[in-house]
Formats: structure tokens, C-alpha cells, sequence
């Protein structure tokens, strides 16, 4: 509550202090005040975009984190079952060097 108590009373300040200024320096203070806006609006447009991006980039690492899994979950069943290493390969896609890590 006190910070919206001085927010506001920074607004009334500057309302006033504006009120006593010419045509020419009230024109300069809205044009720094539009700058101002349009600075934060940039800078939280940014701050969103960034947060949406990477969870986007969170969303993708998860599923082809969960694919892989999925493979070699696989991968182990069928060596399991005794299957060849070469069908494994085909089957999962994983390379021989995973399916051999598999064995140990």
C-alpha cells in the first residue's frame, strides 16, 4: 500500500510540476514520457517473448528427451529377447554404439 501511495504521489507531482511548464517544454516532457513507455513497452514485449521461447525450447528438449528414452526402452526389450543387434538398429533408429552400451 505505501508504494501506491507514493506512486501516486510522484503522479501529482508531475502533474503539477508539467502544469507550469511552456507549450515547448511540455511538448518535450511528452515526448520523453512516450519514449519512456515505448522503452518498457519494447523491454516487456522482449522479457515475454524470451519466457515463451524458451519454454517452447523446454517443450521440444522434453519430447525428443522422451523419445530417445522411449528408443532405448525398446532397445532393451528386444535385446531382451535376444533379437539381433542390426534389427535393433533398424527398429529403433539408435546407432550400434547405443545398443552396445545397452548390453553392459
Amino acid at each position: 500500500m505505501n508504494r501506491n501511495f507514493q506512486h501516486h504521489n510522484n503522479l501529482i507531482f508531475e502533474k503539477y510540476r508539467a502544469s507550469k511548464f511552456s507549450p515547448q517544454e511540455y511538448q518535450e516532457y511528452e515526448n520523453s514520457l512516450k519514449y519512456y513507455r515505448d522503452l518498457k513497452n519494447s523491454l516487456n514485449t522482449a522479457k515475454e517473448e524470451g519466457f515463451v521461447e524458451g519454454k517452447i525450447e523446454g517443450k521440444i528438449e522434453g519430447k525428443i528427451e522422451g523419445k530417445t528414452e522411449g528408443k532405448i526402452e525398446v532397445a532393451r526389450n528386444l535385446l531382451q529377447e535376444g533379437l539381433d543387434v542390426k534389427f535393433i538398429i533398424q527398429m529403433t533408429g539408435l546407432s550400434e554404439q547405443q545398443i552396445n552400451e545397452l548390453k553392459k
